[in-house]
């Protein structure tokens, strides 16, 4: 009943919200024009080359360019000249002995087997039967300290 007396009716509401609010209302606007044009050409490249060429970039990270890392003489650069000092200079390196090889990378190979597989006879058999080997005094170490702290637990009540 409150709601029905006292609203506005939606042409007041328009007029209330272009009187405080009018700049902001028109910026919205062009701004979805402005989004309608970016997804048109999203879906058609061809539209607008400049944008295209803008996301090209973004989605190559900046890594869109090859980029010399070292210098280049223009004037030497592609010509006859050029490839003659660049042939001259491999000479140079060879006669002098100063070429470097490239190493090639060694593939792991996976030891499924080996370490999968324990066979009996590779093991050596120990000299004392009653002696205990280093994974049996762990592993009673391990359940030592499992007793004695659950020894805590019992006689404490408390857990820390």
């Amino acid at each position: 009943m409150y709601w029905k007396r006292n609203h506005q009716t939606d042409d007041e509401m328009e007029q209330v919200l272009n009187e405080k609010y009018a700049n902001k209302i028109q910026g919205n606007r062009d701004k979805k024009q402005d989004m309608v044009k970016f997804f048109a050409a999203m879906k058609d490249p061809s539209l607008n080359l400049e944008q295209e060429q803008k996301m090209k970039e973004v989605l190559y990270g900046g890594k869109g360019d090859k980029k010399r890392h070292y210098a280049v003489d223009e004037k030497l650069y592609g010509t006859e000249e050029g490839v003659g000092k660049r042939l001259e200079a491999e000479e140079e390196v060879v006669k002098n002995g100063k070429v470097k090889k490239k190493r090639k990378k060694k593939k792991k190979k996976k030891k499924k087997a080996a370490k999968d597989e324990v066979k009996t006879d590779a093991l050596p058999l120990e000299k004392d039967a009653g002696a205990f080997s280093v994974e049996t005094k762990s592993i009673a170490a391990v359940g030592a300290i499992g007793v004695l702290a659950l020894a805590t637990l019992l006689v404490n009540g408390k857990r820390s």
